[in-house]
């Protein structure tokens, strides 16, 4: 068992191996492999494949799917995986339009957000709601944020940092989902309350971390979301927040606003859309009508104007 789940975790963060141990152990579960001695590919990958098959929710399903191709050659049994695949893909785009179509109805506006957000007067609550709000920030950016009172020369590069500025708050993440890809990012927020909720939430203290466990530690994982919960506005969570901005920059039709969600996020906008757009309960047509055509004339005029 060992030997195999190293193969498996070789050359992985320790985040992204914490989330494939816990997929290798919830699929040993599921073949009910209680012998540690006997690896998973002792079994025919058509008996995992079936096994997997029975796990209702898609996205579980999608993790433990993903480690039964890290044991067995996918080459060889290429039909194989992309039939269990397929039907993945098919059974989780079924469940977001199922989500989308509830969501699309009940979610808070984007002015009630904004509203519901200035006019907070909790300084850790306006915060991270600000932060999620204007930056589509992830969980993870806004839990490792410490926030300092002034600039200074060097900071520790494996934490976030809010930084009063003068007037200005410097937000700089060095941590965040998609770093490897997107590089650190930095932002400029010129906002006179941000800044006096920064102070505030400092007191007399030059450096302080958002959030911390109770020995003062730092939290991780699966924590990160409980922790954070009680301080967004309306009750809302982070992806329900980029839903709610996705859909305003759709409905005012602003691509740079579209571009800019990607930018300060560190995420493409083909996976905004496909993961966060609550309109997208249709997939997309290949037959082009004369409405559609008169839609496009319709935006090019828009444009124009």
């Amino acid at each position: 068992m060992e030997r195999e789940l190293n193969n498996i975790l070789k050359d992985m963060s320790d985040s992204t191996a914490k989330s494939y141990r816990g997929s290798y152990l919830r699929l040993r579960k599921l073949l009910e492999l209680k012998d540690k001695r006997k690896p998973i590919k002792k079994i025919s990958l058509a008996d995992v494949l079936t096994k997997i098959e029975t796990i209702e929710n898609p996205s579980t399903r999608h993790s433990v799917f993903v480690i039964s191709k890290k044991i067995f050659d996918y080459e060889k049994n290429k039909e194989l995986f992309d039939a269990v695949d397929k039907k993945i893909r098919e059974d989780k785009r079924s469940l977001q339009v199922s989500k989308n179509g509830v969501l699309d109805k009940t979610l808070p506006t984007y002015k009630e957000l904004k509203t519901a957000i200035k006019n907070e007067t909790n300084p850790k609550k306006y915060i991270v709601s600000f932060l999620m709000f204007k930056l589509t920030c992830r969980n993870m950016d806004i839990a490792l944020a410490d926030l300092h009172a002034k600039p200074k020369e060097n900071y520790d590069e494996n934490r976030n940092h809010l930084i009063i500025d003068g007037e200005k708050v410097i937000f700089i993440r060095n941590k965040y989902k998609t770093v490897k890809k997107y590089d650190v990012k930095k932002n400029v927020i010129n906002v006179k309350k941000f800044t006096e909720m920064v102070k505030t939430f400092l007191g007399d203290s030059e450096k302080k971390a958002l959030f911390s466990q109770r020995n003062g530690g730092e939290i991780t994982g699966s924590a990160i979301a409980s922790y954070l919960k009680k301080f967004i506005v309306l009750g809302l969570n982070e992806g329900q927040i980029v839903k709610i901005v996705l859909k305003h920059a759709d409905e005012s039709g602003s691509y740079n606003m579209l571009r800019n969600i990607s930018n300060n996020r560190g995420t493409s906008i083909s996976v905004l859309l496909s993961e966060y757009d609550v309109s997208n309960i249709l997939e997309p047509s290949t037959e082009i009508t004369n409405e559609q055509t008169q839609d496009v004339k319709q935006e090019v005029e828009v444009e124009v104007e």
